[in-house]
């Protein structure tokens, strides 16, 4: 698995490829909770998160990537921040809609839609 972390003003993108299982998902974990504390140091966002989790180029993901989802998800809304999903591949789809997830993630097939979520 790799990871890009990009910044659009104070949304953070992280564009994801590869299987995000097993360790992996530990490692996207990570990431994710680096870029909270970063977050939490800059006066200027207030210490919130808005991150744009980028899935286009995710070909597979087990129930520890989704919990890593879960984990992040949670994490980031206690410290009012948000989380959006972006792109969603068929697999990492199906497993969002069978794990009934889908009313609880803001999904968006554009970055431009998933940036507006924040404006």
């Amino acid at each position: 698995m790799q990871v890009n972390v990009r910044h659009k003003g104070s949304i953070t993108i992280l564009d994801i490829e590869g299987k995000v299982i097993g360790i992996d998902a530990l490692a996207l974990k990570e990431i994710i909770d680096q870029q909270m504390v970063i977050a939490d140091s800059e006066a200027g966002n207030g210490g919130k998160l808005n991150l744009i989790l980028n899935l286009e180029r995710v070909q597979m993901m087990d129930s520890s990537g989704l919990g890593t989802l879960i984990a992040s998800y949670t994490a980031i809304q206690r410290n009012d921040g948000r989380v959006v999903l972006l792109k969603l591949g068929g697999n990492v789809r199906s497993l969002i809609v069978m794990a009934k997830l889908m009313t609880i993630f803001d999904c968006y097939d554009t970055e431009a839609e998933a940036i507006g979520h924040f404006l």
